[in-house]
């Protein structure tokens, strides 16, 4: 008979998401990682293959949540949806907004050293799929008449995309969920001017 489980394993992996949100991979000792998410270096080894397989698995929920929160309004919205999602990056309450930037552009940064596949993967997952939210938004305001010119709808999805990072690694750097708001400012207007005017 396997050992009961005295955790709750979604809410350890949520307190992991914060952990390594805040703190990072490598800062973040085995020790500390117990004390942040209740969970034995027994079960951290057995129940998700060691740290990093924790990691996966907070990155994971990182993304999930900020796919169904953040993102859904651009699977139908459009120009606006995205400004609603920048505007999120730099909200009080938004959960894309924090002193700590982004788990997924932090740990994108420090694996760019420690080079693991599985989190490289996992990071370029999350970005392909911010991606794809911006262009079905760019694709319902194309169909419905409401941009100004032809625009090459990919490169402006992956161009957001890098803004994005942007934004959080503002935040990050200063310490404050509001810091990057000059460049969602910019941004806005620059989505201000790809949308259609009444006779233009």
């Amino acid at each position: 008979m396997g050992r009961p489980k005295s955790y709750d394993r979604a809410a350890a992996v949520e307190a992991a998401c914060r952990a390594f949100w805040a703190a990072g991979y490598d800062a973040l000792g085995v020790r500390a990682l117990e004390e942040r998410t209740g969970l034995n270096q027994f079960a951290i080894r057995t129940e998700f293959g060691g740290k990093e397989g924790l990691l996966l698995e907070a990155m994971a929920f990182y993304g999930d949540a900020a796919k169904a929160e953040a993102m859904a309004p651009m699977r139908s919205g459009g120009i606006e949806a995205i400004a609603g999602f920048l505007d999120g990056l730099v909200q009080e309450g938004s959960m894309t907004s924090s002193p700590h930037g982004c788990l997924i552009v932090n740990t994108g940064i420090e694996n760019a050293r420690t080079q693991s596949d599985a989190v490289t993967q996992a990071v370029r997952a999350y970005w392909a799929e911010l991606e794809a939210h911006f262009r079905m938004a760019l694709e319902t305001a194309e169909r419905a008449g409401a941009l100004c010119a032809d625009l090459d709808l990919a490169q402006v999805a992956r161009g957001l995309v890098t803004s994005v990072m942007g934004v959080h690694a503002a935040n990050r750097a200063a310490g404050s969920q509001f810091a990057g708001a000059d460049l969602v400012a910019i941004l806005r207007e620059y989505l201000d001017a790809l949308e259609k005017r009444d006779g233009g």
